[in-house]
């Protein structure tokens, strides 16, 4: 079987640009890519340049070294769709062999890049309940009460375009009846985008935008939510070791849960937990934390657990997470003399973003396939630029 009808670079280019077009939560994150290296493979790690944050300081200052913000991001998400090529659509031509069927198996790619990032939800200790308890429930007093859990978390609000409001689809229905949205007096000429569209638009200084793909928490089963540090703990670790205060704990942590402490010195402080614990003898070892403790704690410090299910919808600076991409490799096989595989990765030199298809044949059962896949990793670059907004 000969692949002369198919041009894998064509598409690819043309997938490519149907992912850039398809992300949602990717498309308003850090994004980066390693320039130095061509291709890469599944568990590889890259490094990725970290937006900076600088501090101003008496002068003389000291220079800040750039190439410190650099971040590893592992490569563990490989993902792919593969479909057959029947007779009726060989005799497709270029563009509605990509509408019919490029596109589709991109936008399932460009789903799981989204699933992957939303996700990231469970890194995120900071949180502002819907105070009617669902996200249906949800009014202009949730958005700009997230907000001040934001704004005193020290997220940079300078820039507009940087804030982004994640909410599912029933916040979404909430707010579309809310005047601040959909009515002229509220919302301004705004409103039409609302009514016609759908789009919910920049409001209290958030692009709010509903997104299918926001995560739900289940808690974890622990049955004693006040517990207290066990030990000296040093600022800077990543794991705490914890007790009952007045009962034997049981159940578990995951993550997603929360730990909120009370420091002597800068005061409350909430953690995520980032890995499933049991508790084994009254007592929880080695409970994996985000961000690393901010403040040294002594024996019997308080430590109150936050486990609840809830719709985890997401408000969030843009350097609050990192998607990396990489370049697949390519490659072409020949059998009996005949080309039988022809791969195409493309990499947008600006994003990162990348994409590769490829057309072979499948000779003993005389039938061709395409195959679309891309390889990329998702980080929490900084825990407490985000806040989830809890329904």
């Amino acid at each position: 079987m000969v692949l002369g009808n198919y041009d894998a670079a064509y598409y690819a280019l043309e997938g490519l640009q149907i992912l850039k077009n398809a992300m949602g939560m990717a498309g308003r994150v850090h994004m980066g890519f390693d320039a130095e290296r061509r291709t890469f493979n599944k568990g590889s790690t890259i490094k990725i340049s970290r937006p900076g944050t600088f501090t101003a300081t008496a002068a003389p200052a000291t220079a800040v070294d750039p190439q410190g913000t650099d971040v590893d991001i592992t490569l563990d998400q490989d993902y792919e769709v593969k479909a057959k090529i029947t007779d009726k659509n060989y005799a497709y031509t270029g563009p509605k062999f990509v509408n019919d069927h490029i596109a589709p198996m991109v936008y399932a790619i460009a789903d799981k890049i989204d699933v992957s990032l939303a996700a990231l939800y469970a890194n995120i200790p900071n949180y502002y309940d819907v105070a009617g308890g669902a996200s249906t429930t949800a009014v202009v007093a949730d958005i700009t009460g997230l907000k001040r859990v934001m704004f005193n978390a020290q997220v940079p609000f300078n820039n507009p375009a940087d804030l982004h409001l994640m909410i599912d689809g029933g916040a979404q229905d909430a707010f579309e009846k809310l005047q601040a949205f959909s009515q002229l007096q509220g919302a301004g000429p705004a409103a039409m985008q609302t009514l016609t569209g759908g789009g919910l638009g920049n409001k209290f200084g958030f692009n709010v935008w509903a997104n299918q793909n926001v995560q739900s928490h289940t808690k974890g089963t622990v049955n004693d939510t006040a517990l207290q540090g066990v030990g000296t703990q040093a600022a800077g670790v990543t794991t705490l070791n914890l007790d009952a205060v007045d009962a034997g704990v049981t159940g578990t942590l995951v993550a997603g849960d929360v730990l909120e402490i009370t420091h002597t010195v800068l005061g409350l402080r909430k953690y995520a937990v980032t890995a499933l614990n049991t508790a084994s003898g009254n007592a929880f070892t080695a409970v994996a934390i985000t961000p690393a403790l901010a403040e040294a704690i002594l024996d019997n410090h308080a430590v109150t657990v936050r486990a609840d299910n809830h719709v985890a919808m997401l408000g969030f600076h843009k350097n609050a997470f990192a998607l990396a991409f990489a370049k697949l490799p390519t490659y072409e096989e020949h059998v009996g003399g005949n080309n039988s595989a022809n791969f195409a990765s493309i990499q947008d030199p600006d994003t990162g973003v990348s994409l590769r298809i490829g057309f072979y044949s499948m000779p003993d059962i005389s039938e061709l396939r395409v195959k679309v896949g891309a390889l990329w990793g998702v980080k929490t670059l900084n825990p407490y630029l985000a806040a989830r907004l809890c329904g």
